[in-house]
């Protein structure tokens, strides 16, 4: 995998230097617009109690889609440039490797390598913001269930890579369908959400056990095993289909 991984290595970090703006910012600066457009209507009229556990709520939350984001314009944008655009002939001369699965194990390194560091750089600058320290989170089980989280956003990222031929839908995925049940998901964890009557909905939506699994450890510090399981379960399994059954062409 050393050719590739150098390669894509190389294309992300010198596309992230000339599109910064759209590949870096962009990630960022929509989790930040988040929290502070859907955390001040609860600041409102939540105790002050219950607004510093909605405080830390949202801002998992805003980690969350700042990571998904990332994951889904690496991610989806290569696989459709692969498949539809013809601008990667030059990888393909940097070393004879097969392109599966050497392409999906090194492109979820690098959008994992890129989603965490723009996940901790939003943390780092709602600590600021919000001047709230204090989390009594389990570290080894947020890495865990985001770890897990993350490599099912890719998997599916990749799926719709390879599905969309127009690259102007794939920003109608994520922020038409992907945002929408990430909230769904997400956003009723926090006390008295509007969301919360629609709730059961999320059930049956693939990020509601690493998102709850990830809520327990980064709000209260505790692993629940059963979440942990079911997500490795679930993500061994996408990650399966998306590696079998979805190739670029030439590699089935």
């Amino acid at each position: 995998m050393g050719n590739v991984l150098s390669a894509l290595w190389f294309r992300e970090g010198l596309l992230y230097r000339r599109h910064v703006l759209t590949t870096g910012f962009l990630p960022i600066i929509t989790g930040l617009v988040f929290f502070f457009i859907f955390s001040q209507p609860f600041r409102t009229f939540l105790p002050e109690a219950e607004w510093v556990v909605a405080l830390q709520s949202f801002v998992l939350d805003t980690i969350v889609l700042t990571m998904v984001i990332s994951i889904f314009e690496t991610t989806a944008r290569f696989y459709w440039e692969v498949q539809y655009g013809n601008g990667m002939a030059s990888l393909y001369e940097m070393g004879r490797f097969k392109r599966e699965p050497s392409f999906f194990m090194a492109q979820s390194l690098v959008a994992l390598v890129k989603s965490f560091t723009h996940g901790i750089l939003v943390f780092i600058l709602l600590l600021i913001l919000t001047d709230q320290y204090e989390f009594n989170m389990n570290i080894q089980a947020v890495i865990a269930f985001m770890v897990l989280g993350s490599l099912q956003v890719i998997a599916l990222s990749k799926i719709a890579g390879l599905m969309v031929r127009q690259v102007e839908f794939l920003s109608k995925i994520l922020y038409l369908g992907g945002i929408p049940i990430l909230l769904i998901c997400g956003l009723y964890l926090v006390g008295p959400s509007p969301l919360d009557q629609i709730s059961t909905i999320s059930y049956y939506l693939p990020p509601f056990n690493w998102l709850v699994g990830l809520n327990d450890a980064f709000l209260d510090g505790t692993i629940n095993y059963g979440f942990l399981f079911i997500s490795l379960i679930e993500t061994l399994f996408i990650t399966w289909l998306a590696a079998t059954f979805f190739h670029l062409d030439g590699d089935r």
